[in-house]
């Protein structure tokens, strides 16, 4: 059960005893007043330490108890009022619930009815609660002011984004794979008068054609197998909102043509529905196929191109933005060692700064990640680096002229790879790209250790 804090207001001393003593069993923290001018005081001045529920006596001296709620929703919009009433009118609820009371109850109250009531009033406003800390959280992750930045070719397509970011024209982001295409499609909802709505994404290539269907256009009760319930799609989710498509290249003909009609329409049917639904989206979509080559070879819908594609926003790979390595690398740092106790050695940020970054900001992250984790000394040297970053190159592998099956060359990698990063599991299992569990397995396979290698 939720406990929170609970404003007691009424006249009546054995009233308030009697909700003190039931509330505060529960775990609640009370406090009581006698009048609505001491309780709208004690509000005023509580800052963050309001209260989550008030429960409130229609009758009280001086301002009575509606004139009392009035106060409070003018005072405290958020905060949850409870009426009650031992002379209780259908017309006293009626203008305590338009006033903006959660309930109104007739006394005397049932003690089981009113810790239901208290407790349900009481979880709905941490939830409420915590629902803004989040949304606050993901507005500071997707702030356009907190993106990292030095490089004029990055500042132009920022720029870019900001402009275009008012209106509601499709924009289609280019670029490699890591680059930042969601960072830059979440710049152009937060900078958006769509801001205060949702920031959906999802990923085109990720999913069978079926998969996809439902989750952008939603389904009906038994319009598949395993469709148990109907479900909201995407669309309808993101609606007065902004609704991310990423590798948009990979959808099938058919769901283009489906998606052509949101954009055109803003309608759309959901699966195993013949109901037409209206959803106004903001679509932003991105891809690194060359869709012009896609269209002229009729992959890909030509009106669907166009009315994507109103706005061009190409964004550039981090080995044609160098200048930004540096400032990244200490914002990643300071995501994952906030302490600010790690920094980074010269010679390893040089080395960062030569490596083309195939895998781009993704990849840095990632990198970043790894070696705050096996920095020793509050240093990131170049041993905490992965081999191929610390020596610019990948892992070499010589591979002798005599024909050898699957396994052997296996086993010869896996030693080399193994050999490269001095032993060191994790950086091997990363630059395999298998688990560690996985290496642990192959290692005892093909009988590898470290005496061995050495």
């Amino acid at each position: 059960m939720e406990q929170g804090r609970v404003y007691i207001c009424d006249e009546d001393r054995g009233s308030r005893q009697f909700f003190e003593k039931l509330l505060g069993a529960q775990g609640h923290e009370i406090l009581s007043f006698g009048s609505g001018g001491q309780m709208l005081q004690s509000l005023a001045e509580a800052g963050e330490e309001r209260p989550d529920l008030v429960l409130l006596d229609a009758r009280l001296p001086g301002p009575d108890g509606l004139e009392t709620l009035r106060r409070i929703k003018a005072l405290r919009p958020e905060t949850a009022v409870i009426v009650m009433s031992a002379f209780a009118t259908v017309r006293c609820a009626t203008e305590a619930l338009k006033l903006g009371a959660s309930d109104y109850l007739a006394k005397p109250v049932l003690a089981d009815e009113l810790t239901a009531l208290v407790a349900k009033e009481v979880g709905s406003r941490r939830l409420v609660e915590e629902n803004r800390s989040l949304k606050a959280q993901i507005r500071k992750r997707f702030d356009p002011d907190q993106v990292v930045f030095k490089s004029a070719v990055f500042k132009n397509v920022f720029d870019l984004a900001r402009k275009v970011a008012p209106s509601d024209a499709g924009v289609l982001v280019l670029g490699e794979s890591g680059t930042g295409k969601e960072l830059i499609a979440s710049t152009l909802h937060y900078s958006s008068r769509r801001r205060e709505q949702r920031f959906l994404t999802i990923n085109c290539a990720a999913l069978t054609d079926t998969l996809l269907e439902s989750q952008l256009f939603g389904h009906v009760k038994g319009a598949f197998t395993g469709a148990v319930a109907t479900q909201r799609g995407l669309v309808e989710e993101a609606n007065k909102g902004t609704l991310f498509l990423d590798e948009i290249g990979d959808i099938s003909p058919a769901l283009q043509a489906k998606l052509l009609r949101v954009l055109q329409e803003k309608e759309f049917i959901p699966v195993g529905s013949t109901r037409v639904r209206h959803a106004d989206v903001r679509f932003v979509a991105a891809t690194n196929r060359d869709l012009e080559a896609d269209v002229a070879a009729g992959r890909f819908r030509e009106d669907l191109y166009y009315r994507l594609n109103v706005v061009t926003l190409r964004l550039p790979p981090l080995r044609e933005r160098r200048e930004d390595i540096p400032l990244l690398a200490d914002y990643f740092i300071a995501k994952f060692a906030p302490r600010g106790d790690i920094r980074l050695a010269p010679e390893a940020m040089a080395r960062l700064q030569a490596y083309d970054w195939p895998g781009n900001v993704r990849e840095l992250e990632n990198v970043i990640e790894m070696a705050v984790i096996f920095a020793e000394g509050g240093i990131v040297s170049l041993e905490h680096l992965p081999v191929k970053v610390a020596e610019g190159r990948p892992v070499a592998f010589n591979l002798p002229q005599e024909q050898m099956t699957m396994a052997d060359v296996e086993r010869m990698y896996i030693e080399q790879v193994y050999r490269q990063t001095r032993f060191h599991k994790v950086r091997t299992s990363q630059i395999l790209d298998i688990s560690r569990k996985t290496l642990d397995r192959k290692l005892q396979q093909y009988h590898i250790s470290k005496d061995d290698s050495e």
